[in-house]
């Protein structure tokens, strides 16, 4: 699995970005018991980082009672941006022409790199001409999305989508660490070189480490985070453009309004992408040089009972497909 499909399963846009494993998934390592779980003690009350595999397969839909547990515990939930918003019919229109292009693809980004589209899109079975007159970002992002689902991925699948509905239901407090309109832009502001390197990134064939789903999964639910470390600083090393726009301008700019509600007396369970809390740049380490205490894990399990009944949620989704 290349750089692009692995970064959308951790670090990419909570509903823009796919995520993916197959209905087999047992992992070598044994499951943890509360995955990529910190508790942070800010001055006035106890709050959860939570790193979120975006989409998660069918047969994974039982998260571990930990995140539960610590769901429960908390007043508010905290995310990437605005799921709801991004799942509106005029959102989601909005980011279909931003995808379009009035000239052909292969004019734009030479013969050799269509050729490659090419063959990686017939052997995905994707619709002829999908990519033809789209921007390079969206041909990147259709050929993920082709791929998660021919290996058996569902787009109403995730931690992030898990937790929206449940927050919903309970009438806890939403907030979020970006705009939609920044958030989209995050694709639809490319300029076309950076484009092409999302789209080489896309037709890499291999992420440098972590190999198949089956292997980011079992880092996720395994409590791997030197696993997933190891994945920023390859992806730092190999498109670096990429990771600075995707990964650490936006740790960065999310710092300030996460402090903020970290400073409040209502408990947050801040849920964002697995990829954006581990490494040097990632949140967790920011948030212990700015001296609050991060701890991994649970830090008192409460098990009661919840106020919503998770089978009647249904999570939003949001696929980039034409």
């Amino acid at each position: 699995m290349n750089l692009l499909r692995l970064l959308a399963r951790l670090a990419g846009g909570s509903a823009l970005c796919i995520g993916v494993t197959t209905v087999a998934m047992a992992a070598a390592a044994p499951a943890a018991p509360a995955p990529f779980l910190w508790t942070v003690q800010g001055p006035k009350a106890t709050h959860y980082l939570l790193g979120s595999v975006h989409l998660l397969p069918v047969a994974a839909d039982a998260l571990p009672d930990a995140l539960e547990d610590a769901y429960t515990q908390v007043d508010g939930v905290v995310f990437e941006t605005d799921i709801g918003a991004l799942a509106a019919r005029t959102t989601q229109l909005g980011f279909v022409a931003a995808g379009q292009a009035h000239s052909s693809l292969r004019g734009r980004i030479g013969t050799a790199l269509y050729a490659r589209v090419q063959a990686q899109a017939a052997q995905l079975n994707m619709p002829p001409g999908l990519c033809d007159r789209v921007q390079a970002w969206w041909c990147a992002l259709s050929l993920a999305l082709y791929e998660f689902r021919d290996a058996g991925f569902s787009e109403e699948y995730g931690i992030d989508q898990h937790f929206y509905g449940e927050a919903l239901a309970d009438g806890k407090a939403l907030r979020w660490l970006e705009g939609v309109p920044q958030h989209l832009a995050l694709f639809t502001g490319m300029d076309a070189a950076t484009g092409r390197a999302l789209l080489r990134a896309a037709l890499e064939p291999d992420s440098g480490g972590l190999g198949s789903p089956q292997a980011v999964y079992g880092a996720w639910r395994s409590d791997d985070d030197a696993a997933l470390a190891g994945f920023d600083v390859r992806f730092a090393q190999r498109a670096p453009v990429l990771y600075e726009r995707l990964i650490r301008n936006r740790n960065r700019a999310w710092l300030p309004r996460l402090r903020t509600l970290l400073e409040g007396g209502q408990a947050q369970l801040v849920v964002v992408g697995a990829a954006h809390l581990v490494g040097p740049d990632g949140l967790v380490a920011a948030l212990r040089a700015a001296g609050y205490r991060v701890t991994p894990g649970l830090a008192a399990p409460q098990r009661g009972v919840r106020t919503a009944a998770r089978a009647g949620v249904r999570p939003v989704a949001w696929t980039p497909a034409p």
